[in-house]
């Protein structure tokens, strides 16, 4: 169970490594959410149809990189449409 866990996951990484630039932004403008950078916090992310700040938190990515933090909303945006395909 956890081999195969892990081959997704490898499998979902080398897929968002062959993303062009231009169906990453397309990904990233289709998701629900989106990163906010906060200074000495790192990457939050947010809904984007909520405007409360409160009620749209959805998780907290911490200091990384604004590629890992877009990976995370590309990975989260892609994973029902490849749970859909088994």
């Amino acid at each position: 169970m956890c081999i195969k866990k892990y081959l997704e996951n490898r499998q979902l990484e080398k897929r968002i490594r062959r993303l062009t630039e231009a169906e990453r932004q397309a990904i990233l403008k289709a998701s629900p959410l989106e990163a906010g950078l906060f200074q000495g916090e790192g990457f939050h992310v947010f809904l984007k149809s909520e405007p409360d700040f409160e009620k749209a938190y959805v998780d907290s990515l911490g200091e990384i990189s604004a590629q890992a933090a877009e990976d995370w909303i590309i990975r989260h945006y892609l994973l029902p449409e490849t749970k859909e395909k088994q």
